[in-house]
């Protein structure tokens, strides 16, 4: 058999030697890249961050030990309705998110960039897949998911995502990277906390799809920061250019918010209200408990936070 192998294979091709000739020379970057560091953001640190560690043994995001679900998620009408169109509002921008970004990697400056931008893509999709597989679980059909989305993307809602699809339509990369990893993801800090916290005795598993989301949201976060410091650093005109897209999206987040406030906080305030005795203990922002704070004050402390946040951002990349 061996003969029949190596009869027309010559010698040197049959016997090939990996032997090194000589030492190694030192390791070269792989990409370029002029002031951050491409190895924090490769495909190699993706695979070392999400599915060897945070999703390590988890199926949809969620493990096998996670808590059981609240009786009232799926027995109480108002309960569930909640949940659903909190998972909705989630998907909403999800979908925004692993669009754009895939669209975005066209424009790209650098194969670094472009490179990260895969793995983010793969982030926001996973997000998207994991929250559509938690409502099918609870018997939503994709039609009546795509519903829901619809019925939770309010008018003030529309215009901010429409903002966000604007920079990426115009191939403005710096432009886009500022609507979807300073503001967009930013926001999901204060806010994916909040679900993480509000969610933990009704539904754990939810709580835990949350904070694996919140994992991503926070590196590409990180990504955003490194890119847009670069470009404030081009000058004034750069910058300028970056300080009154925020401004608007400013403008556009506190009308998100205070329009929530006027449609759904009350649906929020009934739950709480009637399952305190469960829910009341729960820290929902530091040193502050569920029971102690009205669901109106928390929409305006999460408003609060999100803005902090923003700010401090704002000055951490130069503006």
């Amino acid at each position: 058999m061996t003969d029949l192998i190596t009869a027309d294979v010559p010698a040197a091709a049959a016997a090939p030697s990996f032997a090194p000739s000589a030492a190694p020379s030192p390791p070269q970057d792989k990409f370029a890249a002029e002031d951050w560091d491409p190895a924090r953001f490769d495909v190699q640190h993706w695979l070392g961050r999400a599915p060897w560690r945070t999703l390590k043994q988890t199926r949809y995001g969620i493990g096998a030990d996670s808590g059981p679900v609240h009786h009232a998620v799926r027995d109480d009408r108002l309960v569930n309705q909640i949940y659903k169109l909190d998972i909705a509002t989630f998907l909403t921008a999800e979908r925004v998110s692993y669009l754009g970004i895939a669209k975005l990697m066209q424009y790209a400056p650098d194969e670094a960039s472009q490179v990260f931008l895969a793995t983010q893509a793969v982030d926001e999709a996973r997000h998207y897949e994991v929250f559509c597989q938690r409502l099918a679980e609870f018997g939503v059909s994709p039609v009546q998911r795509d519903q829901l989305m619809e019925d939770m993307t309010t008018r003030e809602l529309r215009s901010f995502y429409d903002l966000i699809r604007e920079q990426v339509d115009r191939g403005d990369f710096a432009a886009a990277m500022m609507a979807h990893n300073i503001v967009l993801e930013g926001m999901a800090y204060p806010i994916y906390r909040y679900e993480a916290a509000y969610w933990s005795v009704f539904d754990p598993s939810l709580t835990q799809l949350i904070r694996g989301a919140f994992a991503d949201e926070v590196h590409h976060v990180r990504f955003g920061e490194a890119i847009i410091a670069r470009y404030t650093r081009l000058g004034d005109a750069s910058r300028n250019r970056m300080q009154r897209l925020a401004r608007e999206f400013h403008q556009l987040m506190t009308a998100v918010f205070e329009s929530s406030i006027e449609h759904y906080v009350h649906l929020y305030q009934l739950v709480t209200d009637q399952y305190m005795d469960d829910v009341g203990d729960i820290e929902i922002f530091q040193g502050r408990k569920m029971r102690d704070v009205s669901e109106k004050d928390q929409v305006y402390i999460l408003l609060g936070q999100i803005q902090e946040e923003h700010a401090t951002r704002m000055q951490r990349i130069g503006l």
